[in-house]
């Protein structure tokens, strides 16, 4: 019975602060952000719905490092005031 006590008391030490954390952050984000995301990460050639078991972690970092380029380089003529567009 004391082990089944400390045990209670030893899980609401370590889950109440996680929960009460969780309900006090910031919103993470929102439904445009991740459907922008997820457009960004289709532009750069990753497809979750195709995604294999044994190449989705690279494909998943290649498409991350091709999302950071294009967002680098959109900030980077963004500060210069050109468009990164040719027309």
């Amino acid at each position: 019975m004391k082990n089944r006590i400390a045990l209670v008391a030893a899980a609401s030490a370590v889950l109440i602060p996680a929960i009460a954390s969780a309900q006090s952050t910031s919103q993470g984000l929102t439904r445009e952000q991740v459907r922008n995301e997820m457009i960004q990460y289709e532009a750069a050639g990753f497809n979750p719905a195709r995604a294999n078991p044994r190449t989705w972690v690279n494909d998943v970092q290649s498409a991350t490092t091709k999302v950071s380029l294009a967002q680098q380089t959109h900030a980077q003529f963004a500060d210069t005031g050109a468009s990164p567009k040719c027309n």
